[in-house]
């Protein structure tokens, strides 16, 4: 824009930006003009009046389009006080040569001469003090109108459209993160699950059939639906399927489930849970002597659901609690995707103590949820 000449904009543009800046200028002249008509009858001094607001309003659009551009400033303070300083001498140099002009052409004295001419009585009757009213009150109503329909088309409405834009840009970027999240998600929850079935082949393929059977249904889940909110059972179902993918490796795995029937056809993020249950395994119940329980809790409370996922393993230190959660992959991208969807007041709540276990809780406004579905 900076460099921008006025023949190289598009027409469209250009002739935004004309009206937008001689149409105000045009404005103020024909407000300042008639009320000097009024007051001295003379339509010479209106047409200074009109001609100044016109040069004034071509002098701005210089500024606007290529020197302030060139002013720079490190800041925004920086900017507006060599601006402020540059439009100051430029426009007072502006308004004395108007104004020494127009005392040449009208015979008076200029600005710096010395004072010429009779003196001036001025006799104001009750009847110029209603005119004088009439006109403070009835001139301003064509320049103002010129100036809304002006600021609605050239201001308020751009505005608008550029709001409009930025909202449906700031949805197509976050569909697209949120798809390239669970593009993440996907191919390392595979991965996971194939390491897990690996282990099984030859010490009991009878398991690891079932297992590829558990992962089979799992990738039908993660590749058949392009939703990002499915209803909670389905969750649960995947989950269960990856539980016994991991039971089949680690007999002493065992799973409880405690869920309210009211939630069950609510409407979840997709692959919401299995991340959750996948880090109770990972970093709690698989580190664990004996048998380790992974226990899926869901209530129903006022307009929110609310989904615990708990672990009786080893649990973790604060140091270690927060390196799983900063850099682990599943539940990195599902703090980042409740983020994106509810903000940042309904991210994972974890809990976690050595050799107690580690707790994950999360709070989804269902009636949000329910209207993004």
């Amino acid at each position: 824009m900076a460099n921008e000449g006025l023949g190289a904009l598009p027409p469209s543009r250009r002739n935004r930006m004309l009206l937008l800046v001689f149409g105000t200028g045009a404005a103020i002249g024909v407000h300042l003009g008639l009320i000097n008509y009024v007051l001295v009858k003379r339509w010479t001094a209106t047409a200074v009046f009109v001609a100044s607001s016109l040069g004034f309003s071509g002098i701005t659009y210089v500024l606007w389009t290529w020197v302030f551009p060139r002013l720079g400033g490190k800041s925004l303070a920086n900017q507006v006080i060599r601006q402020t300083i540059v439009a100051l001498l430029i426009f007072s140099g502006a308004c004395v040569t108007i104004a020494e002009i127009s005392a040449w052409f009208s015979g008076t004295s200029g600005l710096f001469g010395p004072p010429a001419g009779d003196p001036l009585s001025l006799t104001i009757t009750p009847e110029d003090r209603q005119r004088m009213g009439r006109m403070f009150a009835l001139l301003p109503v064509v320049p103002s109108a010129v100036l809304s329909l002006i600021a609605y088309h050239q201001v308020w409405r751009h505005v608008r459209s550029l709001e409009r834009r930025q909202k449906e840009l700031t949805e197509l970027a976050a569909t697209a993160q949120l798809a390239a999240l669970r593009a993440q998600i996907n191919p390392h929850f595979l991965f996971n699950s194939l390491n897990s079935i690996a282990q099984l082949i030859r010490t009991d393929p009878d398991k690891a059939e079932g297992c590829v059977e558990r992962l089979a249904e799992i990738f039908r889940y993660v590749t058949r639906t392009d939703q990002e909110l499915v209803p909670l059972s389905e969750e649960l179902q995947i989950a269960q399927a990856y539980l016994e993918i991991e039971r089949a490796r680690f007999d002493d795995l065992h799973i409880e489930t405690d869920v309210d029937p009211r939630s069950l056809p609510k409407r979840i993020p997709h692959l919401l849970i299995q991340p959750l249950v996948e880090n109770a395994v990972k970093h709690g119940t698989s580190r664990k002597l004996g048998t380790g329980t992974v226990s899926i809790k869901t209530r129903v409370v006022g307009d929110e659901l609310r989904l615990t996922v708990d672990d009786d393993g080893v649990g973790m230190t604060a140091p270690a609690l927060q390196a799983v959660y900063s850099r682990g992959v599943g539940l990195k991208n599902l703090r980042d995707r409740l983020t994106h969807l509810y903000g940042p007041d309904h991210v994972p709540e974890i809990t976690s103590t050595p050799g107690t276990g580690t707790t994950v809780r999360l709070r989804l406004p269902m009636e949000r949820v329910e209207a993004a579905a």
